[in-house]
């Protein structure tokens, strides 16, 4: 009997294990991509590397604006409005609001204060809630020096201003001690008078880069503070 070649069987396939899939791998908390890397609030996605001087310039109906110079600085702040207005009921009580960008944007805070002998209290609304500026901000005097102390509204946020520069200036730090490493901002009032052909001199804001995670704490500080230091007695 001829057998074909097509009959011969061929050796059977080697079977082959079946694996299980692999289990999904543990999900990985974000924290872990930052190591320890402090988180940066939302509205501050990036700390600038030095120090910014952002500019108060006059606008018309009473305000003006705080912006960085042109062009913007990575990291930079947006601008804020500021403007001024009369409490209608006494008119010798100011009103000072913080606006972001515009005139019409959204409202950061804003501040209430007359003269030293007005029977209205001087007011803070920040955040969304009223305080007696008293309890927010401290103010003290030592030996030709003044300080004052801003409570912020978020718990254990302070800011230590002090006028020990001199001339106008008042300075910011994190805490009491006055290094170049708690250093947050100095708030400059012009001082010189305006002449002909020499640029006008505008009221500047300093914040240095860990400054801007409590930039509008800083802002509103400093125009009460100054205010407070103007304000005829």
């Amino acid at each position: 009997m001829i057998i074909e070649k097509s009959d011969i069987l061929k050796p059977p396939a080697p079977l082959r294990a079946t694996r299980s899939p692999s289990p999904a791998p543990p999900p990985i908390h974000p924290r872990v991509h930052y190591s320890n890397t402090p988180t940066i609030p939302p509205s501050y996605k990036e700390f600038p590397r030095a120090s910014i001087t952002y500019v108060f310039t006059p606008l018309p109906h009473n305000a003006m604006r705080l912006a960085s110079p042109e062009p913007p600085v990575p990291g930079a702040q947006q601008p804020y409005h500021i403007s001024v207005s009369l409490n209608c009921f006494t008119p010798s009580s100011y009103i000072t609001s913080i606006r972001r960008n515009k005139e019409d944007g959204e409202l950061v805070g804003d501040f209430e204060m007359g003269s030293s002998a007005s029977k209205i209290p001087s007011t803070v609304c920040f955040k969304g809630n009223e305080h007696p500026i008293d309890d927010i901000l401290v103010n003290s005097s030592r030996l030709f020096r003044n300080y004052w102390i801003w409570k912020s509204p978020d718990p254990d946020k302070y800011l230590y201003w002090d006028d020990n520069a001199g001339g106008g200036v008042i300075t910011c730090f994190s805490t009491k001690d006055r290094t170049s490493a708690t250093f947050l901002a100095k708030f400059s009032p012009r001082s010189h008078l305006r002449r002909q052909g020499r640029p006008t001199e505008y009221t500047k804001l300093e914040v240095a880069p860990l400054g801007h995670h409590m930039f509008e704490d800083i802002l509103m500080s400093a125009l009460i503070i100054e205010r407070l230091r103007t304000n005829p007695t």
